[in-house]
């Protein structure tokens, strides 16, 4: 039998960098152990809890899913956490087979807490999906009006999208933030580093974000009832993913709830920002570059992906392009999206884009012929 035992290890205040530190030991019988840490100042040390180990199982389930070994968590556990888990594993087993196991959890005991309010975390790093859910939930200027929640704080997760050797860049992300929402003074401020990214495999993070931000999230039950996730996807293009309004959800217990926000298309959310210009000019939504550009990860690079598709989107709509983007918008660029493999996410990411340039009459844009030559391309190549 393979096993994964999962401890909590260590309970660290580093005064001297100012820092609380949380260390998890994941113990592998057959290959070697796995450490995880979170980091976070010391400040927010108060609003923390560690006593249940429902975060450190929400972080080690995928892993030991992949390397379809039992996992035994010492330390209690909630008992409808482990309920919706089995459902979980049902649905992530079926989506992605090649990859993850159904396994069996065991605890050294099962309990049951109740939630300490209906205030939620907003999980945030400044990109389209959180802006949104910022407009929506703390500023109430978006198009969402009745389903909205209460947030209490704002969470930003150090090695999630800027890679955790990059001290200062996190920290400006942290004060763009700040500066961008500090309007509420009711707002708390969370920011936590850890390494369960890299743990999870930086190449699977598509089908493993969800655990990241809940298992850090999750943290905090002590001061708030639940954590909001930005939805990835519309309703109209929902496939298997890390993050989904299916299994999101699954990840809850009855002292801390999973949300996955209402479902708008990527361009419906940046129209929507328009209404927001302080969230356009600090909009980051780059995390490619930092490896294949060396550009700063906590700017974008207006070259990878990402940038150039987000950048199309605000000419589809016939906007500037906010300063958030200081590279130019170029058909070398365009051109360059077909270097890089498609899967059905992106594809329609960039049919929506092109849809919306020729509902703007922009179809005849050198930018979008050359973006509908390469979507082309890529279906002939797909049917042949």
């Amino acid at each position: 039998m393979r096993y994964v035992d999962v401890y909590l290890d260590n309970v660290i205040r580093r005064g001297d960098i100012d820092k609380f530190e949380i260390h998890v030991l994941l113990s592998r019988s057959y290959d070697e152990d796995l450490k995880l840490w979170y980091s976070m100042p010391l400040e927010q040390q108060q609003y923390c809890s560690y006593e249940l180990m429902d975060s450190f199982l929400i972080a080690s389930l995928l892993k030991a899913m992949e390397d379809a070994a039992t996992l035994r968590v010492h330390g209690p556990v909630s008992s409808s956490l482990l309920d919706n888990l089995e459902e979980f594993q049902v649905i992530f087993n079926l989506w992605f087979p090649e990859k993850y196991t159904r396994i069996d959890i065991g605890t050294d005991s099962e309990v049951e807490e109740e939630k300490i309010n209906d205030r939620v975390i907003l999980s945030f790093s400044g990109g389209v999906d959180g802006a949104f859910c910022a407009l929506n939930h703390v500023l109430r200027r978006g198009p969402i009006k009745r389903k909205l929640f209460d947030i209490g704080s704002v969470l930003y997760v150090e090695g999630f999208d800027v890679n955790i050797e990059y001290d200062r860049q996190c920290k400006n992300v942290v004060e763009r933030n700040k500066r961008l929402l500090e309007g509420d003074n009711t707002l708390i401020f969370l920011n936590v580093r850890t390494n369960l990214k890299y743990l999870l495999s930086i190449k699977r993070f598509w089908t493993s974000h969800a655990c990241v931000l809940v298992s850090v999230a999750s943290l905090f039950r002590k001061m708030w009832g639940g954590v909001l996730v930005g939805s990835s996807h519309s309703y109209l293009h929902l496939l298997p993913w890390g993050s989904h309004p299916l299994t999101d959800r699954l990840l809850s217990s009855k002292s801390f709830g999973v949300h996955h926000d209402m479902v708008f298309t990527r361009v419906e959310k940046l129209k929507a920002l328009m209404a927001w210009p302080e969230a356009l000019e600090n909009l980051k939504v780059c995390w490619e570059g930092q490896y294949k550009f060396d550009t700063s990860p906590d700017l974008n690079c207006c070259v990878c992906d990402k940038c150039v598709r987000t950048m199309l989107t605000f000419r589809a709509l016939g906007q500037e392009t906010p300063s958030s983007f200081p590279g130019e918008l170029t058909v070398d660029k365009v051109r360059g999206l077909k270097n890089k493999p498609f899967d059905w996410s992106r594809l329609m990411f960039l049919n929506e884009v092109l849809d919306a340039a020729k509902e703007n009459g922009k179809d005849r844009d050198p930018l979008f012929v050359t973006l509908g030559e390469i979507i082309e391309g890529y279906e002939l190549r797909r049917k042949s």
